[in-house]
């Protein structure tokens, strides 16, 4: 009977639970860097903060993350299984969401605030605004892809 020390050391040694997390951290690292490229410096915290757990941004690290888990587990245990299925079927789950769902109400909050931030100004209603969820483009998602590729090539037994 497996102990819960037993069920925490197998989840912390799960090569694809870390393969995961290595291509998110990649992706995550990528993101900060290019942010920094394009700002030119180095802001504050708040900056960090936002680009480190924010959403949207180059490249995806949800499409990062589940691609090296797709990948790994096709590699280790075969990409002629069910379960390999299963998991290539989320990547494009989660790129479509990405690219699609969130992306398109990322843009429709954005253009909300700007029709509420107008309508405050004019008749101080104290309307207001509403959360701004950045989606990706289909780049910024083949980036991410490219990024759990590499991970899983590079890391799985």
């Amino acid at each position: 009977m497996e102990t819960s020390i037993d069920s925490l050391k197998n989840i912390i040694t799960n090569q694809i639970l870390i393969n995961a997390v290595i291509s998110w951290f990649f992706a995550q690292f990528l993101k900060i860097i290019i942010e920094i490229m394009k700002r030119k410096k180095f802001k504050t915290n708040e900056f960090f903060l936002r680009a480190v757990f924010g959403t949207g941004g180059m490249p995806s690290s949800h499409s990062a993350s589940i691609t090296a888990v797709a990948f790994s587990i096709g590699i280790k245990e075969g990409f002629n299984t069910s379960l390999f299925a299963l998991s290539f079927l989320l990547v494009f789950i989660v790129i479509r969401d990405a690219t699609g769902v969130r992306l398109s109400a990322g843009k429709q909050a954005e253009t909300i605030n700007k029709i509420l931030d107008a309508l405050n100004k004019k008749e101080k209603h104290g309307l207001g605004n509403i959360k701004e969820v950045k989606g990706h483009t289909p780049l910024e998602c083949f980036v991410g892809v490219i990024i759990g590729l590499f991970v899983a090539l590079a890391l799985t037994n």
